[in-house]
């Protein structure tokens, strides 16, 4: 592992993000080393685009991606891999979650892992998960306790807060010397992405969207206005090839760049969202890299 800049001594932060149905605060900070190796495990603010996390405009603009060209900044060995929780947060029984923990999670678990990074909780939004949450809040924490014993684990939580899920989250990490980054607060209309925003993935996709009206513009380029809830938008977007049902206006497309128009992928972080949670991160673990 690289030293990165720490403040002297060993910290002990309050960032409190704050809602109406909860506080959800951080632990103490006693790790001053950037890591070689790391895991981050959560839904779709990490994987939410397939690749990166719903909705970054492209896969370098999620938190993930600024920490960890923080950490590269610093350690050029450094290097991470992503898991997806969501099928944990879903879970509505123990025997679903201990299928999970042992048949997803323990097999990427390791004990050369110097960081581990869990960002789940926000889709825990049913009376079953969250009665099962507390005990399988515990038992995540307490795998990796036990089959990465040199990580520095992290839980981040709170995009989509609930007062229940955070406190089972804070026991499960007081038992276990878990460090917390509340992000709640930072859930602000600055800060989410917007209807119209366009995605650049990794792959290409196929989208079909009713339109008002297109132009085609130069370098397989299309102008596009449509509606949702009554209300116009506007975005242009690269294709690969396109076909334009004019009796029903609707235009389908094949390319890298995709067109936000639902009201839920909307209300995820956008970019500046997703810099104001890597700086919380920076922030809670003291990482002060130049």
């Amino acid at each position: 592992m690289r030293k990165f800049a720490l403040y002297l001594g060993f910290v002990f932060l309050s960032i409190v993000a704050v809602s109406c149905e909860g506080n959800f605060e951080s632990g103490p900070i006693e790790k001053s080393e950037t890591p070689d190796r790391a895991l981050f495990i959560g839904n779709s603010l990490l994987l939410g685009n397939g690749t990166f996390g719903m909705n970054a405009t492209d896969s370098g603009s999620d938190y993930h991606a600024i920490i960890q060209r923080k950490f590269l900044k610093v350690n050029p060995a450094y290097t991470d891999m992503k898991l997806s929780g969501v099928d944990f947060e879903a879970c509505e029984s123990q025997s679903q979650q201990d299928a999970w923990l042992e048949g997803t999670l323990r097999p990427v678990l390791r004990d050369d892992l110097d960081l581990v990074v869990i960002q789940l909780g926000d889709n825990v939004n049913t009376s079953k998960k969250k009665d099962v949450f507390e005990r399988g809040a515990k038992s995540l924490v307490g795998m990796i306790k036990d089959y990465a014993p040199r990580a520095h684990v992290v839980w981040i939580y709170g995009w989509y807060s609930s007062s229940s899920v955070a406190n089972s989250i804070t026991n499960a990490c007081e038992q276990y010397g878990v460090t917390r980054v509340g992000i709640t607060d930072l859930n602000t209309a600055d800060n989410r992405s917007t209807i119209g925003t366009v995605v650049t993935l990794t792959e290409p996709k196929t989208q079909t969207l009713n339109y008002t009206r297109y132009t085609q513009l130069s370098d397989s380029r299309l102008q596009i206005e449509f509606d949702v809830h009554g209300k116009n938008y506007s975005a242009i977007v690269r294709v690969m090839d396109y076909n334009d049902d004019a009796e029903s206006q609707t235009l389908t497309w094949h390319g890298y760049e995709m067109v936000t128009t639902d009201k839920g992928i909307a209300s995820h972080p956008g970019n500046r969202g997703f810099e104001a949670i890597a700086q919380r991160f920076c922030e809670i673990l003291s990482i002060d890299i130049e």
